[in-house]
């Protein structure tokens, strides 16, 4: 009996790893990540490019361990930032990030999410969806965006000079017509 129950245990665990994980079911639900497979950009890339770009953070994988080579990591930047281009213009309803696990979450305090149509300044002159305060290890935090309208969904580390590391970005929403 209890190696049926550590066997099913065990598939339960490996059903939900890899790119058909996603870091808020619940959201998944009501509708697809928009990020996910999108082009992205960051303000450096930390020395081992195969661990640390852009793209990691919009692969599918929610895994918080930077070791496992799904997150994004850039060097200690004067006011780092990270975007992904949606390739059109959506209604954001919430965008979803993912911590990293292990060490270091801290980094992602005061990390701002920004929704716009505009590359300027990396997308920190865009409308402000909201500003993460929980920075425990492998934390997802939820913002709400209020439909912000934008091709674009940026994070941004103001003030500080630091590392940014993002283990995913989900975003959220609906075509910017469909909205009324």
């Amino acid at each position: 009996m209890l190696l049926t129950w550590v066997s099913m245990l065990t598939l339960a665990l490996l059903a939900g790893s890899g790119d058909a994980q996603s870091c808020k079911p619940e959201l998944q639900g009501t509708a697809h990540n928009l990020a996910k497979g999108r082009p992205a950009f960051q303000s450096s890339i930390y020395p081992n490019q195969v661990f640390t770009g852009a793209k990691n953070a919009v692969d599918g994988n929610c895994d918080g361990f930077f070791v496992g080579g799904s997150c994004t990591h850039t060097n200690q930047d004067q006011d780092p930032w990270w975007y992904v281009d949606l390739g059109d213009e959506y209604a954001i309803s919430a965008v979803v990030v993912k911590n990293r696990q292990g060490c270091c979450s801290e980094r992602l305090r005061g990390a701002q999410i920004h929704v716009g149509d505009s590359v300027v300044d990396h997308g920190k002159s865009n409308p402000l969806c909201g500003t993460i305060t929980d920075t425990s290890l492998g934390s997802v935090s939820t913002l709400y965006c209020n439909w912000l309208k934008g091709r674009f969904v940026s994070v941004n580390i103001p003030g500080r000079a630091e590392y940014l590391t993002l283990c995913e970005v989900e975003v959220y929403g609906t075509k910017a017509e469909d909205q009324c």
